[in-house]
Formats: structure tokens, sequence, C-alpha cells
């Protein structure tokens, strides 16, 4: 469909356009600007929740096992305490040296911090948090999806601690985009993924059982 959304500027990617809103723009996964006042925008392709690997969380106390949440907004790291009381695995936050604000998550906004740094991806935000991977065989990775993809700070975790001989399990909170695309993202980093799943913000711990 093509509809009129005002005047716009910004030529950037797929994600937003001058005062294109974000309630327009969550629900496409591809926008092509036809002129100053038209964008072409595609609905998100309809990604089967079943094509998500179901994974196995019934997992013996000692599993030697690690949950890695990055959460600026709470909701992913209430998930993850969800599957780290679940399954008696430790959990450690990732922690930006310096801390997102609410202005900086705003991703509708080309002057915010998340927005630049999935812009420019190069920028690899410093992690205060100190881990100690070479006690776990296993991590299970979470992060909210930005930009259909992982932020930025994940790709730092994953440039500066070794994850050879790691089993990962990736983990999403995102409200209308599936994880498929975050995981073709980390391919670069030949990580043992063997499994992956998105969960939404609202989800439950009956939803993780």
């Amino acid at each position: 469909n093509i509809v009129s959304l005002g005047n716009t500027e910004t030529k950037w990617g797929y994600h937003y356009y001058g005062n294109v809103t974000y309630e327009w723009i969550k629900y496409a996964y591809s926008c092509t600007v036809l002129d100053k006042d038209h964008i072409d925008l595609k609905l998100e392709p309809e990604i089967n929740p079943s094509s998500q690997e179901d994974i196995n969380l019934n997992l013996p106390e000692e599993n030697n096992s690690l949950i890695i949440y990055f959460s600026p907004t709470g909701n992913t790291k209430r998930i993850a305490t969800f599957i780290s009381e679940i399954t008696h695995t430790d959990i450690e936050e990732i922690i930006p040296n310096i801390p997102y604000t609410t202005e900086d998550l705003n991703r509708s906004d080309n002057e915010s911090r998340s927005f630049k740094e999935h812009e420019d991806p190069s920028i690899r935000p410093d992690i205060q948090t100190k881990f100690r991977l070479d006690e776990y065989d296993t991590i299970y990775l979470w992060y909210p999806i930005w930009f259909w993809v992982t932020p930025n700070i994940i790709l730092t975790l994953l440039e500066t601690y070794d994850f050879s001989g790691k089993t990962v399990v990736l983990f999403c909170t995102s409200e209308h985009v599936w994880i498929e695309k975050s995981v073709e993202y980390l391919n670069p980093y030949d990580l043992n993924i063997i499994g992956s799943k998105r969960f939404s913000a609202e989800s439950t711990k009956n939803d993780v059982l």
C-alpha cells in the first residue's frame, strides 16, 4: 500500500522517515520512499512462531549454565528472571557504563542514542559487568530487539569474551518482531547456537514453563 504520511526528508534504512510515527513503522518490514510525501510500507511478514526452536528448560539443578541479559527497560530482566527461577540457573545483567535513559531509548528520534548506535554499527557501548564465562558451558543470552536486530552492546559482549566451546541459546523480547533476523545478524560471531525463542514484554511465568 502507498500511504501518505506527510513530508518525509530522512532517507535512512527502513525504520524511520522524518515524521513517520513508530506506530506505523513497527508493523512494517520494509519501507520505500516514493517521493517526499509518500512512502511504501509492506506489513511485517507473518512468521510462524512454531518455526522457533522448542527450548528444553527442564535442566538439572547443577546445569553449569549462565543467563546473561541486557534489559534497559526491565522487561527482558523480568522474563529472564523467570527462566533463572525455573532452571536454577545463575543470572548476570549486562550493565552499560553509561546507563540508557528514556530519551536514549526513543528509537523514533533519530538523535537518540539507540538510533545513532544502530545507524553506526561500529559503535560498541562499554560494559561495566565482568563475566566469568570460563565457569560455564551453556550461555542463555537475552536481549530486546532494536531495529530488528540485537543492540550494539551485545556485540560488545561477544567481542570482549571468548564464546568458543560454549553452547548458546538466544532469547529476545519483542512486541512485533520475531527473533530470526537477530540470529542471522550474529552469524559472523560463529556461535554454537542450539536454539532461539522470542517472548513478548507481557509474557508471564506460565508462558515460559
